[in-house]
Parts: structure tokens; C-alpha cells; sequence
């Protein structure tokens, strides 16, 4: 219930593609098993069988192959090299539904921005984000580090560097800080 449309891009988009069974390939399968991340994969299993409507996840992907940006379709993997970015269709499906959202918010980049050919999806969406008519927030440092690099933060409604505690508000939790304040206020 808090979100009408979930929109999956770089790793946490990987992850999602390795819960629906679809095989990324050896190098970006590591990345997911070495950075501590696997664990997510039962966990976007489940949002899956309960939440799929909802869930939107790459239908192509980029790769850097000596250093040239090469797209593939979900259909297309594995691959040999790592994925890096979202590919086209994916952003032009992204794009249309920041669009037309009356809320947007984002955490995290789309791929892996700072190489040169995987930044085509961040550059995109936070371009999408920020020319969108709805209600804009961003949490997170890179997040924010990413967003800052294509786009003019003043075109976001909101920006926060707590990523984590910004998912987390949205989940309904509390804060003690934030409780004392309201009791103080």
C-alpha cells in the first residue's frame, strides 16, 4: 500500500531479476554474492509472489565490453561482463511512468555512473525525475552524489542524504529524535 509502482534498476534490479530466475551471468552474479547481497534474492522472491503488479524490473540490461556499452535483452543473458546499466527500453518504460507519477520517490542510481557508457540510465531517470510535474524526493549519499551529477537538485522537491531512514519513514517506522521533537513542539 505505500507504493502504486516500484521501479527496480541496478543492483537492486539485478536482484530482483535473479529472484524471478533469470540468470545474469557469472561476473554480476559475484558482485551480488560478494558485496553480502544474495540474501535479498528470497526476500524480492517473496515481494514478488505477493507484489508483482507492482514491481517493475529491467527488461534489458548494458554491459561494457572493452569499454563499449552493449545492450541486451533479459532474454539475451547471461553474459560474460558485468551489468552495469539499464538499457534503453528499460529507461523509455521508466521514463514514462516518472512522468505521469503524481509522487516520486528515489533511492539509488541506475547503474554504475561513473564509468563512462553505464551512466546512461542515472543520467535519464534523475533527467525524468527532475523535469516530472509530481512531487519529487531523493534519500541517500549516492543517491544524491548521482543526481547532483546531471541534474540541478533545486529541480527535486526534496533531498535527503539519509537513504536508509528515508525507506525506512516510508515503511511507517519511527524515530526517536523525531518523537521527541513532536513531543517538544
Amino acid at each position: 500500500g505505500t507504493a502504486d509502482r516500484v521501479l527496480t534498476a541496478g543492483v537492486l534490479g539485478e536482484i530482483f531479476l535473479m529472484a524471478d530466475g533469470v540468470a545474469l551471468g557469472g561476473p554480476t552474479e559475484r558482485f551480488v554474492h560478494d558485496h553480502n547481497l544474495a540474501g535479498y534474492v528470497d526476500e524480492a522472491r517473496a515481494l514478488l509472489a505477493d507484489h508483482r503488479e507492482q514491481i517493475a524490473m529491467p527488461v534489458d540490461v548494458a554491459v561494457l565490453d572493452d569499454g563499449e556499452r552493449r545492450e541486451l535483452a533479459i532474454d539475451g543473458l547471461p553474459v560474460d561482463e558485468l551489468c552495469v546499466d539499464i538499457g534503453e527500453a528499460t529507461i523509455t518504460i521508466y521514463e514514462e511512468v516518472i512522468a505521469a507519477a503524481g509522487t516520486i520517490f528515489a533511492n539509488g542510481p541506475a547503474g554504475a555512473y561513473e564509468r563512462p557508457g553505464a551512466d546512461v540510465g542515472t543520467r535519464r531517470l534523475w533527467t525524468a525525475v527532475a523535469s516530472a510535474s509530481g512531487v519529487s524526493a531523493i534519500g541517500g549519499g549516492d543517491t544524491v552524489a548521482s543526481a547532483g551529477r546531471f541534474v540541478d537538485l533545486d529541480d527535486i522537491t526534496f533531498v535527503s542524504t539519509g537513504g536508509g531512514a528515508s525507506l525506512c519513514m516510508l515503511e511507517g517506522q519511527t524515530f526517536t529524535a523525531v518523537e521527541l521533537l513532536d513531543d517538544a513542539s
